[in-house]
């Protein structure tokens, strides 16, 4: 059975810094677990953009390396807002996360698969 995707989104954000956060957060979270599976998805298909939108897939293992990702962009990007959904449900809304929030996360995350 396919795992379901998580989708992480900006909300707040202009299509511009969606792209610079999607791209900063894809980045951190490949290099937090290779396991990791992330997409890129356009909201809109008739934008020219890469994609503000990530789609992510990975296993119970790899939730705490994504916590600690998340935790590490968000102190890196400070006022920046990520949404997490689910099935279309939000799981997660995130800002001003420090080090201590990690364990927190990574809960939240752990049933994902």
């Amino acid at each position: 059975m396919p795992t379901e995707p998580l989708i992480f989104s900006f909300p707040s954000s202009t299509t511009a810094e969606g792209n610079r956060f999607a791209d900063s957060l894809c980045e951190i979270l490949r290099d937090a677990d290779a396991s990791v599976e992330i997409e890129r998805q356009r909201e809109r298909p008739d934008t020219q953009d890469f994609g503000a939108t990530l789609a992510v897939i990975a296993g119970t293992a790899a939730a705490t390396a994504v916590a600690k990702g998340i935790a590490a962009w968000l102190a890196r990007n400070s006022g920046a807002r990520l949404e997490i959904k689910r099935k279309g449900q939000t799981v997660l809304t995130l800002s001003h996360l420090d080090s201590a929030d990690v364990a927190q996360i990574a809960k939240a995350l752990s049933g994902w698969s």
